[in-house]
């Protein structure tokens, strides 16, 4: 089943030739503008009646906007052109700043008023083929690409780089060094999240993150677990219904003392490394160049979803396993930080952990395991 393409509408607000007026007034009036022989001017009283009428057509045009992020990007736009506004009257305000914000809001006003598809619509679009398969996890979306089949102006792929933001604060997509992809699960409480909150809840009942600790902040474990923060928030906040941890607005999450299932004693870092010997490669390479090759292999696995060759992972994961047995006795000697040591812990207990039938889980844990010798080779220094 093919996707309709997004319908072209002119949204509600000023239109198209009203809005090149008024940057035509800006222009007159800019050129109008005594010259400064200081960086502070009187504010020309047409430019701020001009900036007073655009606010509000501004503010009109936001309330009758369906995507968030396209809000907060206006918002950011009005309260500029506000602030340049309210200088002291008695110091004057930089004129030529105030030109440049009301410019720039007046662009993006033009933009908006253009017949075409708007943000929510491309969002939309955009969440149907993930929904249907056309779209499968790992899928590169390129705002280029994207703007070329929907036939937009270059002028307004804007619309759906804002979109696909949408769509990441919803755990649809993920943004990487290579771009953006399709991860296949929102960052509702959704199987993706189920998925990191069970991880979680092993790192805590293995003594990881024991009772009365803090978990790491959500930014902090989105390298570690090779997962997009709003997934990770998700997962938080099961844990935090459930009773496993404590957790509010702006503070790290705190594991209670009694999260309702038993704990282990932490892992000795003095010993874990003859376990982790054991189950990895005997001989393996663990040079540094190999430890890169290999986490970065792992890694783009899960990133774009593909699928090795029957053997692979197991191959990989045991491989992985070695280099952090090589790798633990150099920071456990230099680093005994509480942060350290969790850090050696969680990569002990990923090597370590029994690997999940599911391929998918697979991948994305020996992903994490990939991370986590590499936070390792961060730790070790010259020593790995």
């Amino acid at each position: 089943m093919t996707t309709p393409l997004p319908e072209r509408t002119l949204l509600p607000g000023p239109l198209y030739g009203h809005v090149r007026d008024a940057l035509r007034e800006l222009l007159v009036i800019e050129r109008a503008a005594p010259d400064a022989s200081t960086a502070v001017t009187p504010v020309p009283a047409q430019l701020t009646d001009l900036a007073d009428q655009w606010v509000k057509v501004a503010h009109t045009c936001v309330a009758d906007m369906g995507s968030a992020t396209q809000r907060d990007r206006w918002q950011t736009l009005i309260t500029d052109v506000d602030t340049r506004q309210g200088a002291p009257t008695s110091a004057g305000t930089d004129v030529p700043t105030l030109c440049t914000a009301l410019r720039t809001l007046l662009l993006t006003m033009l933009e908006y008023s253009r017949y075409e598809p708007h943000v929510t619509g491309i969002a939309d679009y955009l969440r149907s083929r993930i929904a249907d398969g056309t779209l499968p996890p790992g899928s590169p979306l390129g705002a280029r690409r994207i703007a070329a089949e929907l036939c937009l102006a270059p002028v307004s792929a804007v619309r759906v780089k804002l979109a696909l933001a949408d769509l990441q604060a919803e755990g649809l997509v993920e943004a990487n060094r290579t771009g953006i992809r399709v991860t296949g699960a929102p960052a509702g409480r959704t199987e993706r999240s189920v998925q990191v909150a069970q991880w979680l809840r092993t790192l805590i009942r293995e003594g990881v993150y024991p009772p009365g600790s803090a978990l790491p902040r959500v930014a902090d474990l989105a390298r570690p677990l090779v997962t997009p923060t709003p997934v990770i928030s998700s997962a938080v906040a099961l844990l935090d219904d459930e009773g496993t941890v404590r957790s509010g607005l702006g503070v790290r999450a705190v594991v209670v003392q009694d999260p309702g299932f038993a704990v282990a004693a932490p892992l000795d870092l003095t010993t874990v490394d003859l376990r982790l010997t054991l189950a990895g490669w005997a001989g393996s390479d663990t040079s540094s160049q190999r430890v890169r090759e290999t986490c970065r292999r792992a890694r783009s696995w899960w990133h774009h979803r593909i699928a090795p060759a029957p053997g692979r992972v197991p191959h990989t994961h045991r491989t992985l396993t070695s280099m952090v047995a090589h790798l633990i006795p150099a920071p456990h000697a230099h680093h005994q930080t509480p942060q350290a040591e969790a850090t050696m812990r969680r990569a002990a207990v990923t090597a370590l952990a029994p690997q999940p039938e599911d391929p998918q889980e697979q991948l994305w844990r020996t992903a994490c395991l990939a991370a986590a010798v590499l936070e390792l080779q961060d730790l070790a220094g010259d020593a790995a």
